[in-house]
């Protein structure tokens, strides 16, 4: 993995949206469209945490890359990233919100909002691997 490597800031990129798309999911199926509470300090918090869990997933999932097809990498590196999200939304809902059921309604957001996820990885780890053999990238 050298930093100087365009393909691995693609990866990034992709990796990085993740989250983002995460976030609209929740805005448009969980929230019933009511985008303005995603922008509360809580929800910034929480979206930080799904952010950090898929950098470090993706970071962990690259060196097989070049060794799997699109399918079996979207599914691991899907799968590396359930740990991160899962604890640290367990430890964030633990420790930032006192209200029990408040707390499970964020926890169970992250889990479905990670769930959906699958989709636009294997969309994105497609394009990757259709494309990551152009010279100019």
């Amino acid at each position: 993995m050298k930093l100087t490597d365009k393909r691995f800031w693609v990866y990034i990129g992709i990796i990085i949206l993740m989250p983002i798309m995460m976030s609209v999911f929740t805005g448009l199926v969980l929230m019933k469209g009511n985008f303005v509470e995603l922008f509360h300090s809580i929800n910034a918090e929480l979206f930080l945490i799904w952010e950090f869990a898929y950098i470090i997933g993706g970071l962990i999932s690259y060196r097989k890359i070049g060794y799997l097809n699109w399918i079996q990498y979207s599914f691991l590196c899907w799968i590396v990233v359930c740990p991160f999200i899962n604890v640290l939304s367990f430890i964030w809902a633990g420790l930032r919100i006192q209200d029990g059921f408040t707390g499970l309604a964020y926890f169970m957001i992250s889990l479905i909002s990670w769930g959906f996820t699958i989709i636009p990885l294997m969309t994105g780890m497609w394009l990757y691997k259709k494309y990551h053999h152009i010279k100019g990238l």
